[in-house]
């Protein structure tokens, strides 16, 4: 049985069509989660709780993707004039959504990857904060291995030592429980994991764009992949428990008869 990865859309709004409010995901996304091993299941954009439950009750992880910015209201940041001209795609239903879906996750253990924005709602999501604005981190050539990571002792995420960027915001104060296991070569934080847990890892870059260009960028999804094949998988669970996902339907005459 193939893990099944939830994967967050983003927002988005097509001018061109009269109900063009809806959600996208990069391709590069769920075929990086097909050359693992795993099965992407896009969600849809929804801040309904028992929805977004139901959804990680039949999955064996989250990733969550990049995209626009989390609101500087999430963190508590008092933005001036010149730096909120700087945000962009900020959608507090999306902001809602993966909140909600990151805490869940970590309280069930279930493993989870965190990609760029995910890094930062992440981060968000535990009581940490962002640096709403910084230069230099944005590469106009998607692949190109931009600058080099500096790593310490990372348990689940393969060591990359170069990478893309393609940001302007990143981690500032650190939400407590996770830890840094890399930085760029200026102190940014690239990537985090959470001690402890199966998989609570995101990084800053997007290993997604590089997959079909180094084979270590493959490995990271294929580790991720992998813990989500674990103990509290679907398959484990439904060893233990039965089928999860859409409950139980009635017990059969006979059943009920043993049952007594």
């Amino acid at each position: 049985m193939k893990p099944v990865i939830a994967i967050t859309p983003e927002a988005i709004t097509l001018k061109s069509r009269v109900d063009g409010c809806g959600a996208f995901c990069g391709v590069s996304y769920s075929e990086a989660i097909e050359s693992a091993g795993g099965i992407p299941l896009i969600l849809p954009l929804t801040t309904d709780r028992k929805i977004l439950d139901h959804f990680l009750d039949g999955c064996d992880g989250l990733m969550l993707i990049g995209g626009g910015d989390v609101n500087p209201d999430r963190y508590g940041a008092k933005l001036s004039a010149s730096l909120r001209q700087t945000l962009f795609g900020v959608d507090d239903g999306r902001d809602e959504m993966e909140i909600h879906l990151a805490k869940r996750a970590l309280k069930r253990d279930l493993p989870v990857l965190g990609i760029c924005r995910g890094i930062q709602v992440m981060n968000v999501a535990f009581g940490g904060t962002l640096i709403p604005h910084l230069t230099g981190h944005t590469n106009k050539r998607p692949t190109a291995l931009a600058h080099r990571l500096d790593w310490d002792k990372p348990i689940h995420l393969p060591i990359c030592r170069h990478v893309n960027t393609s940001h302007h915001q990143a981690v500032d104060r650190l939400a407590t429980g996770f830890e840094v296991v890399a930085r760029a070569p200026d102190g940014v934080i690239e990537a985090v994991e959470w001690p402890g847990k199966r998989f609570f890892c995101a990084v800053q870059f997007h290993p997604e764009r590089l997959v079909k260009v180094a084979p270590q960028f493959l490995r990271l999804f294929e580790a991720f992949v992998s813990s989500a094949r674990g103990p509290g998988s679907r398959r484990s669970r439904k060893t233990r428990s039965g089928p999860v996902g859409c409950g139980a339907g009635p017990r059969s005459r006979s059943a009920r008869g043993r049952a007594r």
